[in-house]
């Protein structure tokens, strides 16, 4: 399969809205390239962490790259994109965005070498399955290859969300998991020794990479993993714990579903929401019967943890 590569050069501050824009229109992922100026600010240890050649980064500016299906992609994609960058007010112009087509497997293996083992939280490590973590520790590792799907763990969004499980009980918990994405989500409620775990996807691809995922884990066999679509087919007051890490505007479609399905005082968690959608995300789960225990900024990006009233 060949893919398009819709390539957007632009300043870090534009980063957040033009990934939000890139993922509402159907991108099957997004990566950013920083320049090293960028990344020296984020990242303590520069040298160590880092042994690139700068030749590899843009200079002084972020490139955003946007992969499209190659029968799905035409001239409408180009202008949809402009249209998008227009009602943004963003100073982007034509000639800043650029298209290729690539190979599935030169995609794959575009990022590996950007990606290295992640500290999160006080619980975890992200470990890329090329790579291995070599520092004793008590953390859980999770050993990931996300292929072609969401979720490396060094996404904001992603973080978040197993951060947020250091605040909740998940040993003996059912733990549903709605966009698992790379399954990484999935694999941390594994650590943590939820009674049942079950992930779903819409994408097939995601499915195919999170079940590969779970068996690089061990953890294949104890984690119910299917396409699906968000909590449509879910028995109501069957789950203690929901995750969905996927879009601010199907979060609020989901609210309603995630209610019925979590029992009484279960937690729903939920990131990929932009910081301007934040409050707009939080009346609605106060509304529908949540209460909102925490909620975690970081790089635009906002994650939350509701907990289900009494009832």
């Amino acid at each position: 399969m060949k893919w398009i590569e819709l390539c957007i050069k632009t300043s870090n501050e534009y980063e957040e809205t033009l990934s939000y824009m890139l993922n509402e229109m159907g991108s099957k992922g997004v990566t950013i390239e920083h320049s090293i100026d960028v990344i020296k600010q984020k990242v303590e240890d520069f040298e160590r962490d880092y042994r690139l050649d700068p030749k590899d980064y843009p200079d002084n500016h972020m490139v955003i790259k946007a992969y499209f299906n190659e029968l799905e992609f035409d001239q409408d994609i180009i202008d949809e994109v402009l249209s998008n960058i227009s009602s943004y007010h963003l100073p982007i112009h034509r000639e800043d965005i650029t298209t290729q087509s690539i190979n599935e497997q030169d995609w794959e293996n575009e990022w590996k070498q950007y990606y290295h083992p992640i500290e999160i939280g006080n619980q975890f490590v992200i470990e890329p399955s090329w790579e291995k973590y070599d520092q004793q520790t008590s953390r859980h590792v999770i050993s990931l290859d996300p292929g072609m799907a969401f979720g490396t763990g060094d996404h904001a969004t992603t973080s978040m969300c197993l951060e947020m499980f250091e605040q909740i009980e998940v040993e003996d918990k059912d733990v549903i998991d709605v966009g698992t994405g790379s399954g990484i989500l999935s694999i941390g409620a594994h650590h943590l020794k939820a009674r049942s775990i079950e992930a779903l996807d819409v994408d097939q691809m995601a499915v195919k990479v999170a079940k590969e995922n779970f068996e690089l884990n061990d953890c294949l066999e104890h984690i119910n993993v299917h396409t699906g679509d968000l909590l449509k087919d879910i028995p109501h007051d069957s789950k203690d714990i929901v995750i969905a890490n996927i879009l601010a505007h199907i979060i609020d479609l989901m609210i309603e579903d995630a209610h019925d399905v979590l029992r009484s005082g279960g937690y729903f968690i939920s990131s990929g929401i932009i910081d301007e959608k934040c409050e707009e995300i939080k009346s609605r789960l106060d509304e529908v019967g949540f209460e909102v225990i925490d909620e975690s900024h970081k790089e635009g990006w906002t994650a939350l943890l509701a907990r289900k009233r009494d009832q």
